[in-house]
């Protein structure tokens, strides 16, 4: 199985980011066990409508009208700490631009605010796809850049973006010594 392929002489990568499932128990979400699609959470006097899906981790997807960074910082905490998600959870923001494009504004858990995510791309992309809002091809829209999600008629996702170099280094010999 292919899990990455280098493109563009390294300048692209495409990755097998695994299969989004939308089941309450693998997320996990409280309560009875279901597909986690448009119920309601209120947080601080504010009812949302969200879906829940994991792709190796929790995500809960709030499609909005309109969305801002100071959304995510004011509700993403709430929302992340929430008595739903007993292990807490990613939290997007998430705008359908059109049914080829949306747009993120993402709580990470333990981080906060955060500028770009690949799992946060790969599971809100497949929130827009099941609720059928965009088409299974979808580049997703972040303040730290943008991601090509291609969503396969499982929930597989391939996710295809650019390299930047951020750091050289080696890896000890002692780390494989496991």
């Amino acid at each position: 199985m292919v899990k990455s392929v280098i493109l563009d002489n390294g300048k692209t990568v495409t990755v097998s980011m695994g299969k989004v499932n939308f089941q309450s128990n693998e997320i996990p979400v409280t309560g009875e066990s279901r597909e986690v699609i448009s119920e309601n959470i209120t947080v601080d006097n504010k009812t949302f409508i969200f879906c829940a899906a994991t792709i190796g981790n929790p995500h809960c997807v709030i499609p909005l009208p309109e969305i801002t960074p100071e959304l995510a910082k004011q509700y993403g905490y709430l929302i992340e700490t929430h008595q739903f998600f007993p292990n807490r959870i990613n939290v997007q923001f998430m705008k359908v631009l059109d049914r080829k494009n949306i747009q993120l504004e993402i709580w990470e858990r333990g981080a906060g605010y955060t500028l770009a995510s690949g799992s946060s791309s790969s599971a809100a992309a497949a929130v827009a796809r099941r609720l059928d809002l965009c088409d299974s091809s979808i580049t997703v829209h972040m303040p730290g850049g943008m991601i090509l999600i291609e969503i396969a008629e499982d929930f597989s996702i391939q996710m295809t973006g650019s390299v930047t170099k951020v750091a050289e280094g080696m890896i000890s010999q002692e780390i494989f010594n496991n």
